[in-house]
């Protein structure tokens, strides 16, 4: 794949940057494990955290973009150079070149996360966290059906709740909610985790405009429940995520006293209680009996 991606990306350098040949075919003619390592020592360590579209500098080993050659080109070349400097670096560290960060594995799993199938970006995914004897909580995309759903939605406004300071967050990050949904989730969880005060503060701000939207018939509760529901069966996979959905699941089954009274809905809180209880006892029981 490096290989593969490497030609492509030395003809698309050359096509835009002509006067560049001469250095990139240089390049291109050393052997082919070398060029790999090179990359990953002279440029990958140069440009891997970014998160702007400044110019990247070095793109290839002895092949150098200056200033004045980079605001020349538009928006969408230089987007197209990040994309393949990305995926160069991506193919580099899963061949085993190369050092890497935690922080550069989330950022580059977020930034390929609607262009790989789902087993991809699991497997990639679950490899590159074994570096850290950790599991990753990067998300595959949501399916379609939840990107627009009432709870994608929830997630966005509650992040937006935050100052992204307390969170270790940029500003960016917040509003990038809006375009990836999925980001939403996973800066919730690393909310919770973080600064779980902070995280209840802003659910609370968040909660009162929720319950509002109850009492007034905007939200039904039990398709958010079944949403909920949906999102475990479809994450399973991915535990911290799986224990958030819970959360939402039983506060929009009114198991959540303050919720169900704040909406004038006491008595569906009362036996959602009780239909907790029994859950809890029956599963104790079978739990039991399979002893």
């Amino acid at each position: 794949m490096f290989s593969q991606k490497l030609t492509e990306y030395s003809a698309a350098l050359k096509d835009v940057f002509p006067e560049l040949a001469p250095a990139i075919d240089e390049f291109m003619g050393r052997p082919d494990d070398e060029k790999e390592s090179a990359y990953a020592n002279e440029v990958m360590t140069k440009h891997v955290m970014k998160d702007d579209m400044s110019c990247p500098g070095q793109v290839l080993p002895g092949v150098l973009l200056t200033d004045a050659m980079w605001v020349e080109l538009s928006d969408t070349s230089k987007k197209a150079i990040y994309d393949y400097l990305s995926l160069l670096d991506l193919c580099a560290i899963m061949n085993g070149n190369g050092t890497f960060s935690q922080e550069w594995a989330d950022k580059v799993m977020r930034d390929w996360r609607g262009r790989m199938s789902r087993g991809d970006f699991d497997g990639i995914s679950k490899k590159l966290f074994s570096i850290f004897g950790k599991t990753g909580e990067n998300l595959p995309p949501l399916p379609e059906k939840f990107l627009k759903g009432r709870l994608a939605k929830l997630a966005e406004e509650m992040v937006k709740e935050f100052r992204p300071e307390d969170f270790g967050l940029k500003e960016e990050d917040v509003a990038n909610v809006e375009k990836d949904p999925t980001r939403a989730f996973e800066i919730l969880m690393e909310a919770a985790t973080k600064n779980p005060q902070m995280l209840q503060k802003a659910v609370g701000r968040i909660g009162k405009k929720l319950q509002e939207k109850v009492a007034t018939g905007q939200l039904k509760p039990h398709e958010l429940a079944a949403e909920a529901e949906e999102m475990i069966r479809e994450f399973s996979e991915h535990p911290t995520f799986v224990e958030m959905m819970k959360g939402f699941k039983d506060a929009f089954n009114f198991e959540d006293p303050d919720l169900a009274r704040s909406a004038g809905r006491e008595g569906e809180g009362r036996l959602a209680t009780a239909r907790a209880r029994l859950r809890k006892k029956l599963d104790k029981k079978k739990g039991e009996a399979t002893k």
